[in-house]
């Protein structure tokens, strides 16, 4: 009985994740288009409509790319499909965004994470989907700000979007560090020039360890550090096109720039902030969760590599860390919740693979002294503790009320409540209003129904403002704006 629960557990936590989802998802239905959406789509979507040719749309898209490299920013991968967003083509498709968003995320944590733990690591293939349901569920349903992360367009692909193509990126290259297969360089140039137009939130990390690992390789004299070496030099030239962009100067001309040196220095300590903050009851219950499965893998692992435990966690917190340089470099501050949700996932990764490593030091120590244990494994009085703790962290949750603020407990009452479904209501009436030929000057009421989850923000009360106008083009009308009662 005990043989046959270890063998489904891993399907029991994939079962847990996969069912975490389904509220959120089906949240998506009733998730519409906003702001930068409109913003970005005007022009695309006229030509879509115009000719109903994707390649005159796409065509479309990459002017709007050349223009707001110019005029606005340089991330020019990140605009490209900005300026294709699914409104562009249609509202019925904007309901798949969070799908594809949360398909993204998890399908990148799961990719990276099969080699690490069928390659590298003596791992089975239960323990990968054990580890990677569990962060998965992690990233997924403790995340602050759920709204920019995985249903607003704009924000979630720009920052989730691009961090999980990032772990795709990563995953392609511990592949190829496995099997040296020289194919797999087509798809990590491709994967390199598609993130160096992206967010330099997530991809700083991503070149600070590409370029890590092709120094190592060159120490080693390793002829794998050949292909290493140039997959990480196309990163940095496709940052720098990014980050040389005329776009770039105007927009920083209205932000608060500060020096490198002090920017280094606040990301360094807001680390610290972000550590204190988030290694909570929920992480906790995932370590105690995941120690039995470390210690597994850690038992048929060569512990030489476990030797510096100092050195690696530093690394470690030094590439997190760096994750909020860009935002203090160029904001001075952490920068919207949509950013720091993506510095929520490296957190989790890099912290969980920092207590592995602590794990294997440890159990290199135990290994080092006289009489060494033949094996360490959570079992007697060290798993009775195991489960009390548990069942005392879950019963926190409980009573803390933490559970209530997972996303798919947010998404339930949203959707029960019936807000989702008056606010698509609403939203509906006024796409009549939008789509009516007739009306040419539109002035639309606030959305009363404002669910969470799904409700981003409403567009300008000024007929003026850059995006009231860019929707009024959008919707082929001479003025639009919301009428918030001051005008």
């Amino acid at each position: 009985m005990k043989n046959n629960f270890a063998k489904w557990k891993p399907y029991i936590f994939l079962a847990i994740l996969l069912l975490s989802l389904i509220p959120l998802i089906w949240l998506g239905r009733y998730n519409y288009p906003t702001g930068d959406d409109y913003y970005y789509g005007a022009e695309t979507h006229l030509v879509w409509q115009q000719t109903g040719s994707i390649i005159q749309t796409l065509d479309a898209a990459c002017a709007g790319v050349a223009d707001s490299y110019q005029i606005w920013q340089g991330t020019y991968s990140a605009l490209f499909l900005m300026y294709l967003a699914p409104n562009v083509f249609s509202n019925t498709a904007y309901h798949l965004v969070t799908f594809v968003i949360l398909l993204l995320l998890c399908g990148g944590i799961f990719y990276l994470l099969c080699p690490l733990f069928r390659r590298f690591l003596p791992g089975t293939c239960g323990e990968w989907i054990t580890v990677s349901s569990i962060l998965s569920f992690l990233c997924i349903q403790t995340v602050e700000f759920q709204c920019d992360s995985f249903y607003w367009y704009n924000g979630s692909m720009y920052y989730t979007g691009f961090f999980a193509v990032t772990l795709f990126f990563l995953g392609t290259l511990f592949r190829y560090l496995d099997n040296g297969k020289r194919i797999l360089l087509l798809p990590l140039l491709l994967f390199a020039v598609f993130l160096g137009g992206g967010n330099y939130v997530s991809l700083l990390p991503c070149m600070l360890l590409s370029v890590t690992i092709t120094l190592l390789l060159l120490l080693q004299k390793n002829k794998k550090a050949y292909i290493c070496g140039i997959t990480s030099v196309v990163l940095l030239l496709s940052f720098a096109v990014s980050a040389i962009a005329p776009g770039n100067h105007v927009r920083q001309s209205g932000m608060w720039k500060i020096p490198a040196w002090k920017a280094i220095a606040k990301c360094l300590l807001q680390g610290i902030r972000y550590t204190l903050a988030w290694t909570g009851l929920w992480w906790v219950l995932a370590a105690l969760l995941l120690l039995p499965v470390f210690l597994r893998i850690l038992q048929k692992k060569n512990g030489a590599f476990f030797s510096h435990p100092i050195l690696f966690t530093g690394y470690a917190y030094g590439l997190f860390c760096s994750m909020s340089c860009p935002l203090f470099y160029t904001m001075n501050s952490t920068g919207p919740g949509r950013a720091v949700a993506i510095v929520y996932y490296m957190f989790l990764l890099i912290s969980f693979t920092v207590f592995f490593y602590w794990i294997g030091f440890v159990l290199l120590k135990m290994q080092a002294r006289p009489n060494p244990p033949e094996r360490i494994e959570v079992s007697g009085k060290l798993n009775t503790a195991r489960y009390l703790a548990m069942a005392v962290l879950l019963f926190s949750i409980l009573c803390t009320g933490l559970w209530q603020e997972t996303s798919a407990m947010k998404a339930i009452r949203v959707l029960t409540d019936g807000e989702a479904a008056a606010y698509a209501a609403e939203y509906e009436d006024r796409l009549l209003l939008l789509n009516d030929p007739e009306v040419t000057d539109v002035i639309l009421t606030p959305f009363t129904h404002q669910p969470a989850l799904i409700y981003t923000g409403d567009l300008p009360g000024d007929p003026e403002d850059p995006t009231s106008r860019k929707v009024a083009q959008y919707f082929q009308k001479t003025s639009l704006y919301v009428n918030y009662g001051n005008n």
